[in-house]
């Protein structure tokens, strides 16, 4: 018998209404009266929604808009009598439109990679440059040519200059510059 007055007690504590039910009144405009009733969002139809103004707006509904319906013997739960309309779905797109997507994705991929490919060749040549002028890696002029020659135009530039002297000077004019803007 005292296992059976557990289970009562231990029933009513799981039973127990929230501490914050009335703010769940103000909040959803109605006490949850409607336990256990499955509502589900979504439509198979696609028309507009209704506008603010509209007597279907959840906001101006009455509190009550249950209905009870029986359809067969098992159905006992309550359902809303309204249903909310969602957006038409995307057009699925055809096979052909799919394999364009595709074969323009490693067009542009090949594009990109040729574009890479080219860029490390060419900083490449700077580093060879650099070696041939009797630069080493340990002199700062080497890390600020490695450095300038990131950007395209300065690295093409310093691969058009025909002397030593006047890759140095570019260099150094370019390092300034640098300096300058970033004070």
């Amino acid at each position: 018998m005292a296992h059976v007055q557990e289970n009562i007690q231990s029933a009513a504590e799981r039973t127990k209404m929230p501490k914050c039910l009335d703010l769940l009144v103000i909040l959803w405009g109605h006490t949850p009266c409607d336990r256990g009733t499955l509502i589900s969002y979504g439509g198979h139809h696609c028309e507009t929604t209704p506008n603010k103004d509209s007597h279907d707006n959840p906001h101006k509904m009455s509190p009550d808009p249950f209905i009870v319906r029986s359809v067969g013997q098992s159905s006992k739960r309550t359902t809303r009598d309204y249903s909310v309309n969602s957006l038409c779905s995307k057009k699925s797109a055809s096979i052909d439109e799919c394999l364009n997507n595709i074969t323009d994705l490693i067009k542009d991929h090949k594009i990109q990679k040729a574009r890479t490919n080219k860029q490390e060749e060419e900083m490449d040549k700077v580093v060879k440059i650099m070696k041939d002028d009797g630069v080493e890696e340990i002199d700062d002029v080497y890390t600020q040519a490695l450095i300038i020659c990131k950007d395209t135009l300065d690295r093409r530039n310093f691969l058009s200059m025909e002397t030593k002297e006047e890759r140095l000077k570019f260099l150094k004019i370019c390092w300034d510059d640098r300096r300058s803007r970033s004070k």
